[in-house]
This record gives C-alpha cells, sequence and structure tokens, in this order.
C-alpha cells in the first residue's frame, strides 16, 4: 500500500449524499410526519500514516477528543428548503463530559414514494452558532457551502497554552434515506478536524559535536476556518480562509527514536502549495542556526501534482529524519515512509 493512501472521509461521503435530493414527485409538499429514534455515534478517525508501527501514543483518545456535548439536527425537504430544527445539551449544563453515542425520539418529516428524510446533523457547537447556520442556510445548498467556523484551537502563536489542542471537537454528520414509522436511523459524526502526529530522528551522519539535540518546531498556515460541512474543492476558489500559526515549542530528539509531538489542523483544499501547511524546524549548533521547512498534506514529496489537502476526521503519521544539510539528499536511503531533511 502506498505509505499515504487516500480516504475518503464521513464528512466527504455526506457532501456526496447531499448531492442526491430530488423532487417530492408525489405532491405532498408538507411531507409525511414520522415518530422514530435517532441513534448517533463519533465515527473512528481515518489514518493517513507513513509507518502504520508507530502509534500516537500521547494523542487525545476519542473518549477524551470526541463526546456528543451538543447536537443539532437540520431537516430539509427533497427540494432543499429547510423545514426544522432541534437542540439538544447532553452535558447536564456543563456538569459532564458528553456521551459517545445518544438515542433520542425524534420526529421526521418524510417525502415522495420511498417515504425519504434529509438530516443534517452538527455536534458541539453552541446553540446560538447552530441557529445562526439554520437561519442563514434557506436551501440545503447553502447549509453545504457556504458556512465557515472559526476552529476552536488552543496554543496559538503568543499564547502560552501548548500548542495544536482544541477546546473543543467540532463534528458533523448527514442521513438520506426512508424513515420508517417507530425504528431507528443510526448516523456516525465526523470531526471536522484532524490529527497530525510528526516523529523525528537525527541521522548518525552528523559528527559528535554539531548534533542537534533539541531541535524547536513551529506549526504554520494553520487555516483559521473550515467548513461545517466540506464543500466542492473548487468551492475554495476565491476564497480568503484566515490563516495562523502555533506557538513554538521544543523537542528533544536522538538518533535512536523518533520523538513524537501532536497537532490538530482544521481540514481544508489547498489549491497550490502556498495553502499547504507547513513545519518550519530550526536548531542552534555552535552557535550557528540551521532551520528547515516541511511541507505537509496528502501526499509525500516528490509525488507528481502532489496533493496538500488534508481530509476531515483523519490521523496523518509523519516521520521525518534530519540529516546534514550539505551533503547529497540522494545519499540518504530513506526508511520505509520516511521523509528525508536536510538542516
Amino acid at each position: 500500500m502506498h505509505c499515504f493512501s487516500k480516504y475518503i472521509s464521513f464528512g466527504l461521503l455526506a457532501l456526496l449524499g447531499c448531492s442526491c435530493s430530488r423532487p417530492d414527485d408525489s405532491g405532498n409538499r408538507e411531507g409525511t410526519l414520522f415518530k422514530t429514534n435517532l441513534h448517533v455515534s463519533t465515527l473512528a478517525p481515518e489514518e493517513h500514516t507513513l509507518l502504520p508501527t508507530i502509534q500516537a501514543a500521547n494523542q487525545m483518545n476519542p473518549e477524551d477528543l470526541n463526546p456528543i456535548k451538543t447536537l443539532a439536527v437540520y431537516q430539509y425537504d427533497p427540494e432543499g428548503n429547510r423545514r426544522e430544527f432541534s437542540f439538544h445539551d447532553y452535558t447536564n449544563g456543563g456538569q459532564i463530559p458528553g456521551e459517545m453515542s445518544v438515542e433520542f425520539p425524534v420526529e421526521l418529516r418524510a417525502y415522495g414514494e420511498g417515504l425519504d428524510a434529509t438530516i443534517c446533523l452538527i455536534a458541539n457547537m453552541d446553540e446560538s452558532m447552530c441557529r445562526d447556520i439554520y437561519n442563514n442556510s434557506p436551501l440545503l445548498t447553502d447549509f453545504q457551502a457556504y458556512h465557515k467556523v472559526d476552529v476552536p484551537y488552543e496554543g496559538m502563536s503568543g499564547s502560552n497554552l501548548g500548542a495544536g489542542h482544541l477546546t473543543t471537537s467540532y463534528m458533523s454528520g448527514y442521513y438520506e434515506g426512508p424513515v420508517i414509522e417507530n425504528t431507528s436511523i443510526s448516523v456516525a459524526l465526523g470531526r471536522i478536524i484532524s490529527n497530525f502526529n510528526i516523529g523525528i530522528i537525527v541521522s548518525e551522519d552528523f559528527p559528535w559535536n554539531s548534533r542537534p539535540s533539541q531541535v524547536r518546531l513551529q506549526l504554520q498556515n494553520i487555516p483559521m476556518q473550515t467548513f461545517a460541512f466540506p464543500p466542492r474543492v473548487s468551492d475554495y476558489e476565491g476564497l480568503s480562509i484566515p490563516r495562523g500559526s502555533f506557538q513554538e515549542e521544543s523537542l528533544q530528539v536522538s538518533t535512536t527514536e523518533y520523538n513524537r509531538c501532536y497537532y490538530y489542523v482544521a481540514a481544508f483544499a489547498a489549491l497550490t502549495k502556498d495553502d499547504a501547511c507547513r513545519l518550519h524546524i530550526s536548531t542552534t549548533i555552535n552557535g550557528q542556526t540551521r532551520e528547515a521547512t516541511v511541507l505537509l498534506g496528502n501526499d509525500e514529496p516528490g509525488t507528481p501534482n502532489r496533493s496538500y489537502n488534508v481530509w476531515r476526521n483523519s490521523n496523518y503519521t509523519f516521520n521525518l529524519r534530519l540529516v546534514p544539510k550539505g551533503n547529497k539528499k540522494s545519499q540518504y536511503e530513506a526508511r520505509p515512509g520516511e521523509i528525508i531533511v536536510p538542516l
């Protein structure tokens, strides 16, 4: 398997599903009201990994990162017109962390001969944000493509918080299909962000007296906003998405094992390499500053027409080997799934 395998996350599948809405041929514009149960759970992230055997031991567990704290339910008819909205709180007013899965009764409007319903879900936004999205989304196409949300990062440049963490993890999900009275409909939620698991090891080719033992890292050009539901890549054209950088952090490094750091990054489409997230690496050796920048995304360096996109609800593992700058990069044989970084 290619070391940067691509996966379509749930959010993209949701987008493909959203395009399937069709007019109601039955003439029933109000639909048929059904009482049913909605079962909502969280979706395991897709893995985009260089070395599958290396696990992100210190990244947040799904139980810590992904509980359903709040849930907004949006209903649309087959012509894409908004119909219903409801909001649910699973924290008991902030007293408990939330639930990994929930089930609750709901009234759904179904349309057409197949009695289909269209439901969009957003988790972990506060009620006012969710209502604003509903009020400004008279059509399903509005809901899909035009609602950017600020990503609740911690540890941006200039703060004293740990870089790359989140105050909460927004999630979204989608269902379009038949409704049967007194049965349960299941929907999986995917995170609108992804995890970067970055490992760094030092080549033994550095002279012992100029071998870095500590590096400074800064993840740069991070999208500060993303879409509640993923648009098409073409919808990013002409959009100005604000970018930022996490605060610089230090990492101890060695020649014997990968030392790792973890960041959470919003999903985005990078139309050019100027849009790519980048890791700036620097160190001071014998009074001299050495630095390098590595572009991060779906494809490894050297891939033709390289993609710098970052899918939502994914775990990315990047493994970097620092080598002495000035030596020919071609003389180094990269281990499976490794990126060579001259420093």
